[in-house]
């Protein structure tokens, strides 16, 4: 239970915390000065969601070949998310499918799956020197 707390509650708690903000008829407007703001806090929201995803799969006992397949499960898992949550906005009132959110979700879990893969290859590397 205490692995379950640490490392998958997290990922449940922000999927039932994207699927509440997309719930929402009209999110509020902050005025920003960035074309695009609307992609950006999806790709980061995205980011973080496959940061949680791949963090509950590799620390899960119960199915082996996810933790061995951890950030590629993870990179889908998060794009099949984004996807139903566009599909779950076409369902309340006031919000629209729309495929470049659905893109700017998978470009943040790439994102994710590109910073990961240089850190622990920079981490790796650093192990060899010492």
């Amino acid at each position: 239970m205490k692995n379950f707390s640490r490392y998958q509650l997290p990922l449940f708690v922000w999927a039932v915390i994207i699927f509440w903000l997309s719930s929402l008829t009209a999110l509020p407007h902050v005025k920003v000065p960035i074309i695009g703001a609307d992609k950006l806090a999806h790709m980061s929201i995205f980011f973080v969601f496959c940061w949680f995803s791949r963090r509950a799969l590799f620390f899960q006992t119960a199915l082996p070949i996810f933790r061995r397949w951890s950030l590629v499960s993870a990179f889908f898992l998060t794009c099949l998310y984004g996807y139903f949550d566009e599909v779950h906005q076409l369902y309340v009132p006031g919000r629209t499918y729309d495929y470049f959110d659905m893109l700017a979700d998978a470009i943040g879990a790439l994102l994710f799956v590109i910073l990961f893969m240089a850190y622990n290859r920079g981490k790796q590397r650093q192990e060899g020197t010492s």
